[in-house]
């Protein structure tokens, strides 16, 4: 049996037809619902892309496996998926158009073929490029990057799968798409107002200037039509291993790492608090055909952190780590779970941090934030100055201002009578703030003290080529 993991970044759940979207989004992920089993409470263990990334491979929470900032680099010395389905004999390749997901941080280990097409001279060559000294990618040697689309995915791992046809295979695909800057193609802009005259166009130095609904419309069209074309890019890779005869003997995974936001709780994108805007995300997954485990509906609470393990479960490894705080989900494991999810969403140590457990009735959200020092002034100020923002904090200071800052530290909903999370309860639920509180910060010492006896190389830095995409996906900052 083959496995294909296919990762859209920034896809959230109620953006996913399959999942109740009125747009016609995903005709090929839903056409894989059809064919088997859909996770409609799936959430995820933080809110960016990096620390998720880790999470798919291991198993385990960021504070377990320590890729928890933008600094951090994946090199504790844990045990992960494509190792393990090394040693059972698959062929394993990862294929990344993201920096937060790159060789260079650490995520090619396992991998018998790490692809990261952000810095392939090819694909720069005819790609949106940006400064890879702007985004502090210094290790690299090169002074552009790309903004790779889905389509460049399917070439090199269609001629891997070519190369390796006489191998199980284990392929693990990561596509920016639908991440910000929301530019879609020309020929792929189905829900765009083409007479929408205003400032908005989907980069990310546009947000500023969302001001009305209007703008706003124009921002979901541009986010739902990039939706559109990666799904159909989803479908021509697929369409490639059934002409290769592979298809029908692979158990293909095809999710959200987190979802983005559209000032539901008022911000955009994400990295911030845990709304369900941003940690509710889509998992969808589709057995080998004639599987009898086919078409169904998994409701029970699902971390990303399960993946590992049911993956592992279905390939019928039984070596899992003891790191793995994931679950074998249904039907490759046993049903009737009810334990609680995390999340935890850190930056930078000037910014806060963001902690979340949810379970089927509640959720309960706590902001971190750093003592304001003359230190902190400092960085911020250095960045600020470093990524050339001063203009644009002219332009629209409060945009800048609120970003980071909350009016308020703690947040419980009940989320069975409360999907919006909009009714905070913290100050009239003051005993069940304590009992998830306490939860809360018991998974995060557990998940410490796990990290502590893994060992880490201590390396942080971060090649220029990286540090460049990503700071033109709004993450150097």
């Amino acid at each position: 049996m083959n496995i294909l993991v296919y990762v859209m970044d920034a896809l959230r759940v109620d953006h996913v037809s399959s999942y109740g979207y009125e747009r016609t989004t995903t005709p090929r992920i839903d056409k894989l619902a059809q064919n088997g089993i859909r996770y409609t409470r799936c959430f995820s263990p933080s809110t960016w892309t990096k620390p998720v990334g880790a999470s798919l491979l291991t198993g385990a929470y960021p504070p377990t496996h320590g890729v928890r900032s933008r600094e951090d680099l994946f090199n504790t010395d844990i045990t992960r998926l494509p190792e393990l389905l090394s040693q059972e004999g698959y062929s394993t390749v990862g294929v990344s158009t993201m920096g937060n997901v790159s060789a260079s941080l650490g995520y090619d280990r396992g991998f018998d073929e790490y692809f990261d097409l952000y810095k392939d001279p090819d694909i720069i060559e005819r790609r949106a490029t940006s400064s890879a000294a702007n985004e502090e990618l210094d290790r690299e040697g090169v002074n552009r990057v790309a903004l790779p689309r889905a389509e460049d995915i399917n070439p090199p791992l269609l001629k891997w799968i070519d190369e390796n046809s006489s191998d199980d295979f284990f392929a693990f695909c990561w596509s920016i798409e639908p991440h910000i800057p929301y530019d879609p193609p020309r020929s792929h802009r189905e829900f765009v107002n083409p007479d929408y005259d205003g400032e908005v166009d989907g980069s990310r130095e546009s947000l500023p200037d969302v001001s009305n609904d209007e703008d706003m419309r124009q921002l979901i069209g541009l986010y739902d039509s990039e939706i559109k074309y990666n799904d159909e890019q989803l479908g021509l890779l697929l369409d490639g291993l059934r002409d290769r005869d592979v298809l029908d003997d692979t158990l293909v995974v095809v999710l959200g790492d987190h979802g983005d936001a559209f000032n539901e709780h008022g911000r955009l994108t994400h990295g911030h608090l845990a709304y369900d805007e941003l940690a509710h995300v889509p998992l969808v997954i589709r057995p080998p055909n004639g599987n009898e485990n086919s078409n169904s509906d998994v409701e029970e609470m699902t971390s990303l952190v399960d993946l590992c393990p049911t993956i592992l479960e279905a390939t019928d490894v039984e070596n899992v780590p003891k790191s793995s705080q994931g679950r074998p989900l249904p039907p490759f494991g046993p049903t009737g779970s009810s334990s609680p999810v995390f999340s935890e969403t850190r930056s930078r140590d000037i910014y806060p941090s963001f902690y979340a457990i949810r379970t089927d009735e509640w959720k309960y959200m706590e902001v971190d934030a750093p003592e304001r020092s003359i230190d902190t002034l400092l960085e911020t100020a250095r960045q600020v100055y470093q990524r050339g923002l001063i203009p644009e904090i002219i332009r629209n200071p409060l945009y800048y201002l609120n970003r980071y800052r909350h009016s308020e530290s703690r947040f419980l909903y009940n989320v069975r009578t409360d999907p919006e999370e909009s009714n905070n309860l913290v100050q009239t639920r003051s005993e069940k703030v304590a009992e998830l509180r306490e939860s809360l910060y018991e998974w995060l010492n557990q998940s410490e003290q796990l990290y502590e006896s893994l060992g880490n190389s201590g390396r942080t830095d971060i090649d220029a080529e990286t540090a460049e995409q990503l700071r033109q996906l709004g993450y150097v900052d």
